[in-house]
């Protein structure tokens, strides 16, 4: 018997052809090689097929050491390209690579369009702080960029009043922020960063319709009808507005701004012409012009006044006021100690007790033994205490006293009842161990009248 045939057109036979190779193409296949990822397998992004563990493990590590990069988009789109090898990018990995091996055995090493062999390993990755800041700082979206500025008074121009400037919403990045961004990205290994996301760009604060600036603008404009003046006793420095003005550099926000180093330079000005701490001119009662050295007068602590004088100008309001001193002396008329004080004229061996500018007390006195080199020194120095009924002790005497005064270490007025005679030259040979020994009757006079801190002039 003869089998019979059926013949097909060729477009049909080309059809089933087609579906029978299309099927096999849609099937996942096993591959058998264990010691080994199947093909199409990635972890964090990487290909690693057909590698063991510990040829994944090496390029994965060689694979972001050497050529990972991120790209770095705008906010107008422009993509930028950070390689890792600029700032200094390393990567290790720290999770098991042979653990991802074992989970894609024991799940049948499926392979091909349906199966899914994506997986992720835990790594650590550092960059170069240095680096990074230096890569970023020559993006173009930071070197082109628009500066973005506040709205501010403009500074002080001779003739002109202050204005605001308008504020400038540029596309200006905020530094810290860019490099917290990317870094945070670098370090999750991200292809990509859009910096609109991150908040990378600066903002605009003050506008120039802020009622607190347009405020201050107008006090600013008022400083032509305000003064600033320093009291030295009888003598006033007043700065006046104008002048003021011209130390307003603008403002930071709702803050005024000034110019620091001119009023430090003002301030330095005052203690030039009123300071008078250390070196004293003085004329004395017998005519003499002499210079006395004395840790006493009026001395202008300059930075802690510079702070007060900024902050006055910033007030913008008429005031008068007294520098911030470090030393005080009794008066800025005349003589810093004022009129009432103890002239000792080493060179005449004379006392002068001055109260309210006139003598009261005038006597001889004995000062310390020259020929025995306890020269009273020269100098300006006040009243330390008084006391009655003192001994004083040296290495080789105890002398009891009824009235000691006090004002050079252990150098004093006091009484001196051994003595007879006082003044003349007595203290060239027979004087006393420094201090100035006074009649016993004068002693007690000065005692009466004299005054914790009085000052006390001890001159050549």
């Amino acid at each position: 018997m003869k089998k019979l045939r059926m013949l097909l057109p060729i477009g049909a036979v080309i059809g089933m052809l087609a579906v029978g190779t299309a099927f096999p193409a849609m099937a996942a296949v096993v591959d058998t090689d264990t010691a080994k990822f199947v093909r199409g397998t990635t972890i964090n992004a990487v290909d690693v097929s057909k590698q063991t563990a510990t040829q994944a493990k090496g390029y994965l590590e060689g694979y972001f050491n050497e050529h990972y990069e991120i790209k770095i988009q705008d906010a107008d789109g422009n993509l930028e390209t950070l390689k890792g090898t600029d700032v200094g990018y390393h990567l290790d990995v720290t999770g098991s690579v042979d653990d991802i091996l074992k989970e894609q055995n024991d799940a049948g090493r499926k392979t091909g369009p349906g199966s899914d062999q994506s997986y992720t390993v835990t790594v650590k990755a550092t960059v170069d702080d240095e680096k990074l800041a230096a890569a970023l700082a020559n993006l173009h979206c930071v070197t082109a960029a628009t500066p973005t500025s506040n709205a501010y008074i403009s500074a002080y121009e001779e003739g002109k009043p202050f204005t605001i400037v308008p504020e400038v919403q540029g596309n200006e990045l905020d530094m810290d922020k860019l490099k917290a961004a990317v870094k945070d990205a670098l370090l999750n290994q991200k292809k990509q960063i859009k910096l609109t996301d991150h908040d990378c760009y600066k903002k605009v604060t003050v506008k120039s319709d802020d009622a607190a600036l347009v405020q201050l603008c107008a006090t600013l404009n008022a400083y032509k009808d305000i003064k600033i003046t320093y009291d030295f006793g009888s003598k006033k420095e007043t700065l006046d507005g104008m002048e003021l003005a011209k130390w307003v550099t603008g403002t930071n926000g709702n803050e005024i701004q000034v110019d620091r180093e001119k009023a430090a330079a003002y301030v330095k000005s005052l203690a030039d012409k009123y300071d008078t701490y250390g070196n004293h001119k003085y004329k004395t009662t017998s005519g003499r012009d002499v210079v006395v050295y004395g840790k006493y007068g009026w001395k202008i602590n300059q930075a802690a006044e510079t702070d007060a004088l900024v902050a006055a100008v910033k007030a913008c309001q008429t005031t008068e006021r007294e520098p911030i001193y470090e030393s005080r002396g009794a008066t800025h008329d005349g003589y810093d100690f004022g009129q009432t004080y103890i002239e000792v004229d080493l060179a005449t061996q004379h006392l002068y007790f001055y109260k309210d500018g006139k003598v009261i007390i005038d006597s001889p006195f004995v000062s310390g033994n020259v020929s025995k080199n306890y020269t009273t020194p020269p100098g300006l120095f006040e009243l330390y205490y008084k006391q009655t009924d003192r001994v004083l002790k040296g290495e080789d005497y105890a002398t009891p006293v009824k009235y000691w005064m006090p004002f050079n270490g252990g150098i004093g007025l006091h009484d001196a009842n051994w003595r007879s005679k006082f003044g003349g030259t007595i203290y060239q040979t027979n004087g006393s161990h420094g201090c100035i020994n006074l009649p016993p009757k004068v002693a007690a006079q000065v005692y009466e009248n004299a005054y914790k801190g009085i000052p006390i002039i001890c001159c050549n």
